[in-house]
């Protein structure tokens, strides 16, 4: 005769609440609440019906117990008589073990699912600036939210998306500044295609759109974001191929890169995401070498780029093309506690119209310290631009300056920080063109900022 034991009861009964704790492990995502309460109350029905099962079970036995002593009546008897066989029960609780078993491994399976990882940046600050600022900073400000993913597909397929939502003296606006996918075939070639920081230099591709990476508040000028009003495009839509390559006791860094050119828009850089606006592209490459040993920290570099941007007036008239050529050096130190960038770039530019060609030229040196929580740091920017080169004097901020910045970076921890700043600028009379294309006189001015950040990752 088949017999259940008590053992068997417990068993049963701590498999079934085993499996309900397991249920109320802690969901990754919104949407597997649904499905763990579902699986929480077919779990529950399961053992009340494990409880029934074995209720039953124990009433057989002692109904089989004195049948045993006893006469056995007829077979035909019994038969007619007899209630549905302990074989019978015994698969029945071995069909709903197999079910509960199949809900717990999906419950498994959905509480191990995080899906994909969303990081970010938040920041928050205030400025004060003297009357001469072209941008009058007196007060408050709500700085920007970075939000960005990296799926990554397998060993060799990776991608990086980038969305940020941020305030300037125009209102508010949502840009999507990378969507990039990239392809790794070792680690001496990596192919990505889509929108990305254009590599030129460091400071371009060490600091992205969360404030809270750089250690000062404010970029450098001339490499600033396309609507922050930076000199040269800050972000680039085509492909491009980076590397690294053991070159004696250090490592060669490479990059290169076919774009859609930019265009002047607005008096701004347009990085044209959609399509391009001429046959000719954005090309540009940037070589670095980082040695090891006593060096170790250091990377110094040569990069260059070359397009024909054309500078349009409102209406999206083309009113000129300039032939944008740039080549120039950079260096960048991090480690014994210091960190150094020094980025150089001249420019040989020709008006397609033609003009005369025009050189300029611009830089700047940052350098910090940290002591402990404390990071103070100084940076010099400076550019040289030739008032008569039509692409610097269709661009806003196309004239030449001097910046002296000062400041401070306070670490609260490893994903937070406060920071404070301190600028003085001097920029050059120019004649400029208006959004019409019309030559306007702009004087010279000078002026200080101060201004202070709070800024989050997570």
């Amino acid at each position: 005769m088949f017999m259940v034991s008590p053992i068997f009861r417990r068993a049963a009964r701590a498999f079934a609440i085993g499996l309900l704790c397991l249920s109320v492990l802690p969901a990754h995502a919104d949407e597997a609440a649904d499905r763990i309460r579902q699986l929480e109350e077919q779990l529950a029905r399961s053992l009340r019906m494990i409880d029934q099962l074995a209720s039953r079970v124990s009433e057989l036995e002692r109904a089989a117990r004195p049948a045993s002593v006893a006469a056995s009546p007829a077979p035909a008897a019994a038969a007619a008589s007899a209630p549905p066989s302990l074989g019978e029960h015994a698969k029945s609780i071995a069909a709903l073990q197999e079910s509960v078993n199949q809900i717990s491994e999906g419950l498994s399976r959905n509480a191990n699912d995080s899906g994909i990882p969303l990081h970010g940046f938040v920041d928050v600050g205030a400025g004060w600036s003297s009357r001469g600022d072209p941008t009058r900073l007196r007060g408050f400000h709500a700085g920007s939210l970075d939000l960005y993913l990296t799926p990554q597909i397998g060993s060799r397929v990776k991608s990086l998306i980038e969305l940020v939502v941020e305030f300037d003296e125009e209102g508010g606006s949502i840009d999507m500044e990378r969507v990039q996918i990239g392809y790794t075939l070792s680690d001496a070639l990596t192919l990505w295609a889509g929108r990305f920081h254009t590599p030129f230099g460091l400071w371009n591709t060490s600091f992205h759109h969360g404030a809270n990476l750089q250690t000062s508040i404010s970029r450098p000028k001339f490499v600033d974001f396309e609507d922050g009003g930076g000199l040269i495009p800050a972000h680039s839509v085509g492909v491009w191929a980076n590397g690294k390559l053991g070159l004696g006791s250090g490592k060669l860094n490479y990059d290169f890169y076919v774009a859609n050119g930019p265009s002047i828009r607005d008096r701004r850089l347009d990085p044209l995401t959609f399509t391009d606006d001429n046959a000719d592209k954005l090309a540009g490459f940037s070589l670095g070498y980082a040695p090891n040993g006593p060096l170790s920290g250091l990377t110094v570099g040569l990069h260059g780029f070359r397009s024909n941007v054309g500078e349009y007036s409102s209406g999206k008239v083309l009113r000129g093309t300039t032939r944008l050529r740039a080549v120039g050096g950079y260096f960048g130190y991090d480690a014994h506690e210091w960190e150094a960038f020094g980025e150089y770039y001249r420019f040989r530019n020709a008006d397609l119209g033609g003009g005369a060609t025009h050189t300029s030229q611009a830089g700047f040196v940052h350098v910090g310290r940290t002591f402990g929580l404390l990071t103070p740091f100084a940076r010099y920017e400076r550019a040289s631009l030739d008032p008569q080169d039509n692409y610097f004097r269709s661009l806003r901020t196309g004239r030449s300056y001097t910046h002296y910045v000062v400041g401070a970076r306070y670490a609260l921890d490893a994903n937070s920080s406060l920071k404070f700043e301190l600028r003085r600028s001097r920029e050059a009379a120019a004649s400029q063109l208006d959004e019409l294309g019309a030559v306007i006189d702009v004087d010279a001015v000078a002026y200080r900022r101060a201004m202070f950040q709070y800024s989050i990752a997570f």
